[in-house]
């Protein structure tokens, strides 16, 4: 995608991304929504990539509370920390599942397909029970989803000095940079 027709945050965000490098916490981002028992539920997950300029994409396991939880209230925050930069990103919106999601799977290594494979998330495990995969047996499997994250608001922190400073962006303001108060 042009950057000249993405929003002003998606480019601060790049280059936060390039002055991390290849730090594998350059994709770990942080989703907080509120469980089926209203709290507050945190959990580090793979940035996975973007649909347009606003549209976050992340892979999630049917089975899991995060996914069920999502299914009843799907508001989202999602807060991304890039250490080099000292930047933070917050970013609000909705969760909504991606329907065709086979071109994704496929896109995996066989290696990131295994963990699919296991047993439901939160489930205690079974010491006795071994598992074997081969290449030719991972097909997509019924628990595996993709789902994309619409953007609604943007929040970035600099920790500068001698002053931080805060920037705020709406999509229902266009996108405009706001700066705030830290």
């Amino acid at each position: 995608m042009n950057d000249s027709i993405l929003p002003t945050w998606r480019q601060s965000l790049k280059a936060s991304q390039s002055k991390e490098g290849k730090l594998i916490s350059n994709r770990w981002i942080q989703l907080a929504n509120i469980s089926k028992n209203n709290q507050p539920r945190v959990r580090t997950l793979v940035f996975r990539g973007w649909v347009g300029p606003s549209t976050m994409l992340i892979y999630t396991d049917k089975r899991s509370e995060k996914f069920k939880d999502l299914e009843i209230n799907n508001d989202i925050e999602i807060l991304w920390l890039f250490f080099k930069s000292k930047t933070q990103y917050r970013f609000k919106g909705k969760s909504y599942k991606v329907d065709n999601d086979k071109c994704y799977w496929e896109n995996l290594s066989n290696k990131s397909k295994i963990p699919w494979y296991w047993p439901t998330p939160g489930e205690e495990i079974d010491k006795k029970k071994t598992f074997s995969f081969s290449n030719d047996t991972l097909s997509k499997p019924s628990n595996f989803s993709v789902l994309r994250i619409e953007i609604n608001e943007v929040d970035l922190l600099k920790l500068e000095k001698p002053f931080h400073k805060r920037y705020v962006w709406k999509s229902n303001n266009n996108w405009k940079t706001v700066e705030v108060y830290p």
